[in-house]
């Protein structure tokens, strides 16, 4: 005769539920944080909260669509600049503009270089006053670039 056998449901210890809760509120300063630097970029973008389903997130985008030759068959599109999300496990930062220029990823803080995962996607889980002049300093840049790609009135 097989008999199943049950499986025991874990349940997280009392100290691990705390650390977890902590973590979460320390994430929520960071994305808190983030959103007052891009709020301090608009004008000249726009800001867009909300643009991803079910997190916190919020976005810079130019103030007026954007038609780029050979991307999205030709029509003028909503563009990113930047964008902020509280993810899970870590606060994610996503500069569009080092996607579409190498030379601004090449000026971008060896400090803040190090936090990113992907193409555009930094993953903070902590954020000092270094951290904050590194960003800023690379938000301008992307602005810069923006502007000189007429994307971006002066």
């Amino acid at each position: 005769m097989n008999k199943m056998r049950r499986a025991k449901t874990i349940t997280p210890k009392k100290s691990e539920s705390k650390s977890r809760a902590k973590t979460g509120e320390a994430l929520e300063k960071v994305y808190e944080q983030l959103k007052q630097i891009l709020e301090g970029h608009a004008p000249p973008f726009k800001l867009s909260n909300g643009g991803v389903r079910g997190k916190f997130s919020v976005q810079l985008v130019v103030p007026k669509p954007v038609a780029i030759p050979g991307a999205y068959g030709g029509k003028p599109v909503e563009l990113q600049m930047a964008a902020a999300i509280l993810q899970k496990g870590y606060v994610g930062l996503y500069l569009m503009c080092i996607c579409m220029n190498e030379e601004v990823k090449r000026k971008i803080s060896p400090a803040l270089l190090k936090l990113l995962q992907g193409k555009t996607c930094f993953h903070l889980k902590s954020l000092d006053e270094g951290l904050k002049k590194d960003i800023e300093a690379a938000l301008a840049l992307g602005t810069q670039a923006y502007r000189e790609r007429g994307w971006l009135q002066p």
